[in-house]
């Protein structure tokens, strides 16, 4: 899978993790996703990064499908179709990021 990488082994927490994110060029946010929600097929114009610090969910970019769980990153290239259902019974806490234009 192309987009997922681990962050965890890179940084040691999520402080480390936004510093890291906004010199990549993201403005850099934390999200929550409920239980069992479902963000289908949505796309953004601008660069995403996405860092699971919390639970688990199936994940799906363009045509590639795969699960994250806590350290892992998924890089989503602009214009790019992706969905993520929360699979754990703890909500799903990511440090997200938008690229600055």
């Amino acid at each position: 899978m192309s987009w997922k990488s681990r962050w965890s082994e890179q940084h040691s927490d999520a402080d480390a993790l936004k510093r890291q994110l906004t010199s990549e060029g993201f403005d850099a946010y934390q999200w929550t996703g409920c239980p069992g929600g479902a963000y289908l097929d949505y796309i953004h114009t601008l660069d995403e990064v996405v860092c699971v610090l919390a639970g688990t969910a199936d994940v799906k970019v363009a045509d590639e499908q795969g699960t994250v769980e806590v350290g892992d990153r998924m890089d989503v290239p602009a214009n790019t179709y992706h969905s993520i259902t929360v699979t754990s019974k703890e909500p799903l806490v990511v440090l997200t990021g938008m690229r600055r234009t």
